[in-house]
């Protein structure tokens, strides 16, 4: 048994994490599996580290020689013993294309045309029926490029002869829908999409993000979780918003830029904002392709950052509404709380080396990381605030 030299190991408040590159994964190892990992990296044969444990971890031969087993059965599951001849398979999710009918482009007659910046890529959208344009302002108006610089990207909505909405990103046919209420997510959806991926950084985290002026507050979350209802709820009482869905993390200091598409509220949110945000009930309610009805609402004016605004980590906060429990701001250990980042990450937009993973895993390691159960928006609101002014 001998350790593959394309894997490391690292400590995060005393636990063992392993990282293979080939596999660009990372894994969480016991207090066992992690001293046969350094046993083996210094050279050790199986006797020789059976004897080892038996000292280190006070244990008879008998135990040793178990978890010894079970350490080697481990770590060739993972693919990480020079001579396992075994791959991890790929866990990541794939992005899913819809499949569309082919749609030749033509010559469509535009009636308005709207310019918009996101991140780095500078959008030309192009309408052929004045419908598609008002349901489409009100998600992109606080977005609206006031240069006259070219488009980097031309996004095109097209009603084709079959009364279907085709959307078109520089001339080729990307998304289609049949009904009227489902375009907006699909074009909210590719802007996003285009502008991250034409942007270059370290990782893409689905989390809602605020700021103080001076730090920046990641929330990250699973769908269902309240995540945007409570990033609306403090960009209302005057946090800087920066997304309810997107934490780009750039560099080894882990900056993190707005990326500020409109708020995206669920059926059962309305009613929690309103009385903050009364026009919400007065905007258009769409269907999204996985069912959901959800309405659209632009940032308020002034709460978004400069464009280029790059601002450092002061908490990850892991909120999660809870009906019955008390709202509570609870401090996790970096291990925990990078299992759950990494349970949000959509996108690792590099390749990870020893030297990356070091820097993610000594981020972490000193950042202030919370599990925050919501009942009461008003009281996980105060306890946010007091963070923020206790970290400045």
């Amino acid at each position: 048994m001998q350790a593959d030299n394309k894997t490391a190991l690292f400590f995060l408040e005393d636990e063992a994490v392993l990282f293979h590159e080939p596999a660009q994964k990372l894994f969480h190892l016991n207090t066992v599996a992690g001293v046969v990992w350094c046993l083996l990296e210094d050279g050790k044969d199986e006797q020789s580290i059976a004897s080892e444990l038996q000292n280190i971890c006070s244990i008879s031969a008998t135990d040793a020689d178990r978890y010894l087993n079970e350490a080697e059965a481990l770590f060739r599951q993972l693919g990480v013993l020079q001579d396992s001849g075994q791959s991890l398979p790929d866990n990541h999710p794939q992005a899913e294309s819809a499949a569309i009918e082919s749609a030749h482009y033509g010559a469509p007659s535009f009636v308005a045309e709207r310019r918009y910046r996101l991140l780095n890529s500078r959008f030309s959208l192009r309408f052929t029926h004045q419908a598609h344009v008002a349901a489409a302002e009100p998600v992109f108006c606080h977005l609206r490029d006031k240069d006259a610089t070219t488009p980097t990207v031309a996004l095109d909505i097209v009603q084709d002869d079959k009364g279907r909405t085709v959307l078109y990103r520089d001339q080729v046919a990307v998304l289609t829908c049949d009904a009227a209420n489902q375009f907006v997510p699909l074009l909210k959806s590719l802007v996003w999409q285009t502008a991250i991926l034409a942007r270059e950084f370290f990782l893409d985290i689905h989390a809602g993000v605020v700021g103080d002026g001076k730090q920046c507050f990641l929330l990250p979350a699973a769908p269902g979780s309240g995540k945007s209802t409570l990033t609306a709820t403090l960009v209302y009482h005057g946090f800087e918003y920066f997304s309810d869905e997107v934490a780009l993390l750039h560099g080894s200091d882990f900056l993190v830029e707005p990326v500020p598409l409109a708020f995206c509220v669920k059926h059962t949110g309305v009613e929690i904002l309103a009385p903050y945000f009364p026009e919400l009930e007065r905007v258009t309610e769409h269907l999204r392709g996985d069912g959901k009805r959800v309405r659209y609402m632009p940032p308020p004016a002034g709460s978004i950052p400069p464009f280029g605004t790059m601002r450092p980590v002061g908490a990850i906060i892991f909120p999660r509404y809870l009906p019955d429990q008390a709202t509570t701001l609870k401090r996790i250990g970096a291990l925990e709380a990078l299992e759950l980042l990494m349970q949000e990450c959509l996108i690792v937009d590099t390749h990870l080396d020893t030297d990356k993973v070091s820097s993610l895993l000594r981020w972490i390691g000193a950042m202030p990381c919370y599990r925050l159960s919501v009942v009461d928006l008003g009281q996980a609101v105060e306890l946010i605030k007091g963070l923020s002014i206790a970290l400045r």
